[in-house]
């Protein structure tokens, strides 16, 4: 093999590997939801408690106000799985008084119930509102200031407060 050859030879490899490492380096970072087609979401309530006893509270409350759990009209909204979204940890609140609406709340870092890094605190966050029109969910970014500050109102006093009642615990904004 000439020596030419051998520069030909390594400089296509070379590109080929450049092409690889950037196309797949691309797919993380749309993967990781950093690119587009993100699910955002509201700003982040923390609980000064752990992610089990978040989610004791939660069940708790489900069953003391079972009219949160969402009704069986409207559970084939209920398709985050088949969106690809199993990977986050969620939990949905129906509200039946005017609007009529669900929110689609996720836990921030831990995706595993059992599993939890930071035991002193755990983070929620509304990612998607459904009103029912058009079995479409909206995301935060989609939503008016205004809209945004009467949703994120009615989850504080109807869902948060709750919870603070059951976790003894008063939660703040922020992570």
């Amino acid at each position: 093999m000439s020596a030419m050859q051998l520069i030909v030879d390594i400089s296509v490899n070379y590109m080929t590997t450049t092409r690889i490492i950037a196309t797949l380096f691309t797919v993380a970072l749309t993967g990781c939801g950093l690119g587009a087609g993100t699910l955002g979401g509201f700003a982040t309530i923390t609980f000064p408690a752990s992610k089990k006893k978040v989610i004791i509270a939660i069940d708790s409350l489900f069953a003391q106000y079972p009219e949160y759990k969402i009704p069986d009209k409207w559970k084939k909204r209920d398709d985050w799985k088949e969106r690809g979204y199993n990977f986050l940890d969620s939990r949905i609140f129906y509200f039946k008084s005017e609007p009529e609406e669900m929110y689609y709340v996720s836990f921030y870092g831990d995706a595993n119930d059992s599993l939890q890094v930071d035991t002193t605190k755990t983070g929620i966050s509304i990612r998607a509102v459904d009103n029912g029109a058009d079995y479409v969910w909206t995301k935060e970014s989609d939503i008016s200031t205004s809209e945004e500050r009467r949703i994120s109102e009615r989850f504080q006093n109807e869902i948060v407060s709750k919870l603070e009642h059951y976790i003894n615990a008063k939660a703040f904004y922020g992570q």
